[in-house]
């Protein structure tokens, strides 16, 4: 091993022993972990929860539909509120929430008095309050987290959240299948609470920056977060990139993919097995991401999603399990790779004080186009066969995704190209907010 990489090795390690021994961080670490956790539980004890109470797979379609609705209608406004109001704040409140909304259920069903309407509200209230707690948790990392240490830290909330939601559905459908859909919101209402805890425990300090002018309504603070997320253009075509790329191919590779193992691979087990590999892709470049110190991070982010065509392309070419399984492995780290590196960016290239409001119009951009890809996939599967139309989305995708790379390649700002990071001698347990 060569001088470099021993130095490089023990740069890490100081980092992310900075990291561990901060309170804060550790901290808002559980919390997100938590989160994942909880809301991983929530689409198994929802769905089981519904059948059992109406038997009605339209039922379930509706509830399901209404809370991503308000989910995504909200996020906006809950941009706003995480670049206006304390964020730690914002996140306890969107916790307890959550917490009073699975256990009002819990009881409902335990006690057999929940019905169809008990879920529409859960959608909305549920919906809402995880709506909050997306920008408000993504734009404090840098409030508790030295600039330099936001690669590793992203890295290490992006494998734990990861980690957490490939275990949180097994978990519940243990606990559904042993105890019931009513025992499920309860487990779902004591990880709201260990959330809330822990938030609570972290004491999260001052921004680093000055708080902004709250000067104007809700419109204007919007208008001021569109105008910093427009002015950047690597970040919205970043942004159009993914919004074509979840419709074009992860939108139909979600409806189409059940059903290609379902009738060619096996079964549901199949699916399964794909399903899992894509998380082990995910969790080994989260985890081995901080290694990479790409010299132009916008171009290497925009070559990413061409890379997670792969499983698509199997699923289409007829190959075995074991082939399609190995593609989802390598989807995987590309997805996890593009998580990462984006977070991390945005992070540092975007002022805290208006951090929440660009990432909510990223996060409503980069969705809002997958209901579309949603509804057309299905029909043409139908139409033209399940594998084919697989192939064709993964070529259109990797075609209009290489454009908008190659577009990106142009117009990356020097300040954004990586440089050797300073030394940053270890500060002990807690982050020092300047």
């Amino acid at each position: 091993m060569s001088d470099v990489e021993v130095s490089e090795k023990i740069r890490r390690r100081s980092k992310r022993r900075r990291l561990l021994t901060n309170r804060n961080f550790t901290c808002l670490l559980a919390a997100r972990l938590g989160s994942s956790m909880a809301n991983g539980f929530l689409p198994v004890a929802e769905s089981f929860g519904i059948l059992h109470t109406t038997g009605s797979a339209s039922d379930l379609g509706l509830v399901l539909g209404v809370q991503a609705a308000v989910s995504l209608a909200l996020s906006l406004f809950a941009g706003v509120a995480a670049d206006r109001f304390p964020r730690a704040a914002l996140l306890v409140v969107s916790s307890i929430v959550r917490l009073t909304a699975a256990a009002t259920l819990a009881i409902g069903l335990l006690t057999d008095t929940a019905t169809l309407a008990w879920f529409f509200a859960l959608a909305v209230v549920y919906g809402g309050a995880d709506a909050l707690f997306g920008p408000a948790s993504m734009a404090i990392m840098p409030d508790i987290v030295a600039r330099e240490d936001l690669d590793e830290a992203n890295a290490l909330v992006g494998a734990f959240s990861s980690l957490a939601w490939t275990v949180a559905p097994a978990a519940a459908g243990f606990v559904v299948a042993a105890y019931g859909s009513g025992a499920a919101f309860l487990v779902e209402s004591v990880l709201m609470a260990v959330i809330t805890l822990c938030l609570v425990f972290a004491k999260i300090p001052a921004r680093r920056e000055a708080e902004p002018d709250h000067e104007g309504g809700t419109v204007t603070q919007l208008k001021q977060g569109w105008q910093e997320f427009r002015k950047r253009p690597w970040l919205w075509l970043l942004t159009l990139q993914w919004t074509l790329f979840s419709m074009v191919l992860l939108a139909p590779l979600a409806v189409l993919g059940p059903l290609v193992a379902d009738t060619h691979l096996g079964g549901p087990a199949a699916w399964g097995v794909i399903g899992t590999c894509m998380t082990i892709g995910v969790l080994c470049a989260e985890f081995t991401s901080s290694r990479i110190k790409p010299k132009r991070p916008v171009v290497f982010i925009a070559w990413l999603p061409p890379l997670i065509v792969f499983e698509a392309v199997a699923l289409g070419s007829g190959v075995p399990t074991v082939v399609v399984a190995g593609a989802a492995v390598l989807s995987g780290c590309a997805i996890g790779l593009q998580g990462v590196f984006f977070q991390t960016l945005m992070q540092r290239a975007v002022p805290s004080k208006v951090l929440g409001r660009v990432a909510a119009f990223d996060l409503m951009a980069s969705e809002i186009a997958q209901p579309v890809g949603f509804a057309v996939a299905g029909p043409l599967g139908i139409l033209f066969g399940l594998r084919p139309v697989l192939v064709g989305c993964a070529v259109v995708a990797v075609v209009g995704t290489a454009l908008f790379a190659l577009a990106l390649s142009k117009v990356e700002p020097p300040e954004l190209q990586v440089q050797d990071e300073p030394h940053v001698p270890d500060s002990g347990s807690e982050a020092t907010v300047g």
